[in-house]
């Protein structure tokens, strides 16, 4: 009886242990060493280097929003969800957003949104929120004084909004 016992209980261990090794090879965790088109390098907590393929469509988070990869810095703390080929098809970071910096004259702009020309000739929308500050020098002033052709500077949120807006010479 005893023996039967303990034959269960090993084996209920062994069950129990497979799903466990599994899920370990699921996903990498560590802080992110580089990440350039094809690959992320990542520095486990026991200082071991894992380096991970990353695919085409391959997802980004950065602190809980959708990135793109370019977003993700050497430094960042990320976990790499992996296929069953090894490859990731996720990666979702946390740690500190690179400042996201847009300039350009605008073409268009609404209470919800404005419409940059950029240097390059390409156009933006970026959303305003509520918390979206406009400044003209030091000077706090109202959204109203957004108009089309002004030359401005927009400090993004991290979810891709206007957090300040500083307006500029006139194009």
């Amino acid at each position: 009886m005893r023996r039967g016992a303990l034959i269960l209980i090993v084996l209920g261990a062994l069950i129990a242990a497979a799903p466990a090794a599994a899920a370990e090879r699921v996903a990498e965790r560590g802080v992110v060493q580089s990440l350039d088109e094809r690959s992320i390098v990542l520095r486990a907590l026991d200082g071991a280097t894992v380096t991970v393929a990353l695919r085409p469509d391959t997802r980004a988070r950065l602190n809980g929003v959708q990135t793109t990869l370019s977003e993700i810095r050497p430094g960042h703390v990320a976990v790499v969800i992996l296929d069953e080929a090894g490859e990731a098809r996720a990666v979702r970071a946390f740690g500190r957003a690179a400042r996201r910096v847009d300039r350009g004259v605008i073409l268009r702009a609404t209470r919800a949104w404005l419409v940059l020309r950029q240097s390059d000739g390409g156009r933006v929308a970026i959303g305003l929120t509520p918390r979206t500050s406009v400044r003209r020098g030091a000077v706090v002033v109202a959204r109203r004084a957004l108009r089309a052709g002004q030359r401005v500077e927009i400090v993004r949120a991290a979810d891709g909004t206007a957090r300040r807006v500083s307006i500029g010479s006139p194009g």
